[in-house]
């Protein structure tokens, strides 16, 4: 069943993008001109400096810093009213028992341990520290799933005596919070508290080839408590929840969202069941913003898991005291340590930032889910189930050849579960460049080089890509769509979309996750890509930090790297002169077309400093030991621009008010908590969801949601309520269901916010002919 609305969506909304929004457009085609079209986004210049915390309070308070990103500045005075704060998760408290330890040689012991110490801890002062003895967060999307368990654990905590342990701790926070309750940490201690920040659980998931994310599911709670909790399992419990987890990566849930959703809560059983690792708490990341008029900033979106230093923020801050263009100065913690390249690099906190504004990936991570949304592609997904033989792939499709990347015809009999049909919305790179089939396709030729195989295996993109691998069964370029846009009178702009089919095996269950698993896209240039392996291939650079050590060579830096800089200039020109493509890109690229391409990268290396070549919003202008300064690219070919995210901006929040239970039906009534545009400034607003309900010219988007659940904890059903004329969301529980307890679980989203949802937990009784539950 193909997934129409998706596609239809995004290209309704670039043809808003380029056909309706008028402004006057300031910059290189001088102040004045109305045009039709603003592309990039609100702000001309971005400014990124290291700046201490003490320094960010004072930016902040006399609005010279717009937003700190990723660190808490350090008042000394009361925060001014203009200075507002968004929070989103940022780090994991884990505690680790020793299970060679007499004392927690049992589970029994350990778990007892551990609420012991959980309860013990939660009575300290630490800023910053949220008790919370489950692995799965408000802000992850699937907290819903698990709402019953952490209800439990919390009350298995609340009820524990506190413990007086002998604490060890690693990370600042754990040292922190642990010194709070305890007064110091002890050294040796066979219970150790660590703080993981979540960064760090994601980082080793995430592959930068083609600005893919990765692991689509990169951002599931579920995904996360395997990653922090796993590692702390024995043979046979780590078997078991590797079962479980293979299951969910790859849809085996054929019982459908019922069956997934109970796979999720087994996998996470099965990591906790042990207590060798427990989450005991996390920590919001806290980030602030000034938002005085007129010197301070606005229309800020952040990420639940990403706080600013998602895409989303810089696609929608602007400055107050103009409606578009102006100077954005944010500032980060720590002066930039990380190498900038974009396959493994950009790893650091400014690094994050710059790349979040430079990279412009198919599909950017959707705000307040776990889900994806398109940015430079289009797609439409059709999938087969429970028929043999599945989806045949065309002979002619291409599948590159794990160690060499050589593109090779699929030929006859290759078969999919799932064919994803996308539109990518190419435009120049910063070097001119033209985008071209061959960019579209290259990053699966990379992939496949450097991620697989003995030869040349850099170990930073092994994770995607054995997601992709084994997964991935052809891809075939099918056109290129050629498009005519008139901008203004007398102005044209063309635009070319390649449509691509990408064939899969096994993909997960999320539609969305499916097209974020390996979209045809790119956003740096295949002669980039090609420039990086032939420096590394050469022993004068190394992709990752840790395969830099290994080898003890560079890490692979394009901009503050002058013996770099020098090597790089010598192989484009020879290239250039020998109109090199790489083996994967024979038949797809002339030779004259390969010089092009290096004399292109060559000129504008030359002239910029740098060999930093994307096709996002931003480039990097100039940098300095502490910081850059990125500059906004107003290319006319560049589809998205200014308004394309601001749905995302002051998300709306569904509050449950009242949940009754007659017999078979349950009623539940909501509210809508929504923060709209008001003037300068904002207006908060909380009023009754109903049909008509609205958050100003936007329509809201209502989901609704509940889990029906038996006594022991099984997922029976997950499904909508129905949503009545009148506002009220019912539930017909089934006719047939047997006397016993259940435990229903209920929610409302609002516009895809499923963070910190306000749900509610029903305990019920079924009772049976004799007068009493089974």
């Amino acid at each position: 069943m193909g997934s129409k609305f998706s596609r239809g969506r995004c290209r309704a909304t670039a043809a808003l993008v380029l056909a309706t929004a008028v402004v006057l457009f300031s910059g290189r085609t001088g102040a004045g001109h109305s045009i039709g079209h603003f592309p990039s986004y609100y702000p001309d210049e971005i400014r990124i400096d290291a700046v201490t915390p003490e320094a960010a309070a004072g930016g902040l308070a006399d609005a010279t810093l717009h937003a700190y990103v990723g660190a808490v500045p350090t008042f000394t005075q009361p925060v001014p009213g203009e200075v507002k704060s968004v929070k989103s998760l940022g780090a994991f408290l884990v505690l680790s028992l020793d299970a060679k330890s007499r004392r927690f040689a049992s589970a029994q012991a350990r778990c007892a341990a551990a609420r012991g110490i959980a309860a013990a801890l939660g009575d300290g002062k630490a800023d910053g520290f949220v008790l919370h003895p489950y692995p799965i967060t408000p802000y992850h999307a699937d907290y819903l799933h698990h709402l019953d368990r952490v209800e439990a654990a919390r009350a298995a905590v609340g009820s524990a005596p506190a413990a007086a342990e002998r604490i060890g701790a690693k990370g600042r926070l754990a040292e922190a919070v642990v010194r709070a309750r305890f007064g110091s940490v002890a050294d040796g201690a066979d219970a150790i508290v660590e703080s993981v920040p979540v960064e760090d659980v994601m980082s080793a998931a995430a592959g930068r080839v083609g600005a893919w994310p990765g692991l689509p599911w990169i951002r599931e709670g579920w995904f996360h408590a395997y990653r922090l909790l796993a590692p702390g399992l024995d043979d046979a419990g780590r078997g078991a929840a590797d079962e479980i987890y293979q299951r969910l990566i790859h849809g085996e849930s054929r019982g459908g969202l019922a069956e997934r959703v109970d796979l999720e809560r087994r996998l996470v059983a099965a990591l906790t069941g042990g207590c060798s690792r427990t989450v005991v708490g996390y920590a919001p990341r806290v980030e602030f913003s000034n938002e005085a008029y007129p010197p301070g900033a606005e229309n800020i979106a952040y990420d639940a898991i990403d706080g600013l230093s998602a895409p989303v923020f810089v696609r929608t801050v602007k400055l107050k005291e103009y409606p578009w263009n102006g100077k954005l100065h944010l500032g980060v913690r720590d002066a930039p340590a990380a190498a900038w390249n974009p396959v493994a690099g950009f790893t650091d906190g400014m690094g994050r930032l710059m790349w979040a504004a430079i990279a412009d990936p198919a599909m950017i991570p959707f705000p307040f889910n776990a889900s994806w949304m398109m940015n430079r592609i289009q797609f439409e997904a059709s999938k087969v189930e429970g028929r043999s033989g599945g989806i045949k792939v065309p002979a002619e499709a291409l599948r590159p050849e794990p160690g060499s990347g050589r593109l090779q015809r699929v030929g006859d009999w290759a078969f999919a579960s799932e064919k994803v049909t996308y539109d990518a919305m190419a435009s120049p790179f910063d070097d001119g460049t033209e985008e071209t089939v061959a960019d579209v396709l290259y990053p699966y030729a990379f992939l496949y080089r450097w991620g697989g195989g003995d030869a040349a295996r850099e170990p930073a993109l092994a994770p995607a890509f054995a997601a992709i691998e084994e997964r991935l069964a052809g891809v075939k370029v099918v056109r290129v769509n050629r498009t005519t846009h008139t901008i203004a009178e007398g102005l044209e702009v063309v635009t070319r979309t390649p449509v691509v089919e990408v064939y899969l095996r096994d993909a997960p269950g999320d539609e969305t996750q499916v097209a974020a698993l390996a979209p045809p896209w790119s956003t740096v240039p295949w002669h980039l890509l090609a420039l990086m392996e032939a420096a590394v291939d050469r022993g004068d650079a190394a992709f990752s930090e840790t395969e830099a050590r290994r080898r003890n060579v560079p890490w692979l830096d394009l901009v503050r790297d002058p013996a770099l800089q020098a090597k790089l200039q010598d192989l484009a020109a020879q290239f250039e002169r020998e109109g090199y493509r790489p083996v994967a890109l024979q038949d797809l690229v002339s030779a004259d077309e390969a010089r092009e391409r290096w004399h292109s990268l060559r000129e504008y290396a030359a002239k910029n400093g740098h060999f930093l070549v994307a096709n996002g919003p931003f480039r990097l202008k100039s940098w300095s030991t502490d910081g850059v300064v990125l500059e906004a690219v107003r290319e006319m070919t560049y589809p998205l621009g200014f308004g394309t995210f601001d749905r995302f901006v002051y998300p709306p929040r569904a509050v449950i008010d009242e949940a009754t239970q007659n017999g078979n039906r349950i009623v539940v009534r909501a509210s809508a908590d929504m923060t709209l545009k008001g003037g300068r400034g904002t207006i908060h607003r909380r009023e009754p969801l109903l049909h008509s309900t609205a958050r100003g010219t936007y329509p809201l988007l209502v989901v609704s949601r509940y889990l029906l659940l038996d006594a022991a904890g099984k997922v029976l059903k997950v499904d909508k309520m129905d949503w009545q004329a009148d506002g009220a969301f019912t539930i017909n529980l089934p006719q047939d269901l047997p006397p016993g307890e259940y435990t229903v679980i209920l929610a409302v989203f609002l516009d895809g916010n499923a963070v910190e949802p306000s749900a509610k937990a029903l305990h019920i009784r079924r009772i049976g002919a004799s007068g009493a539950p089974d």
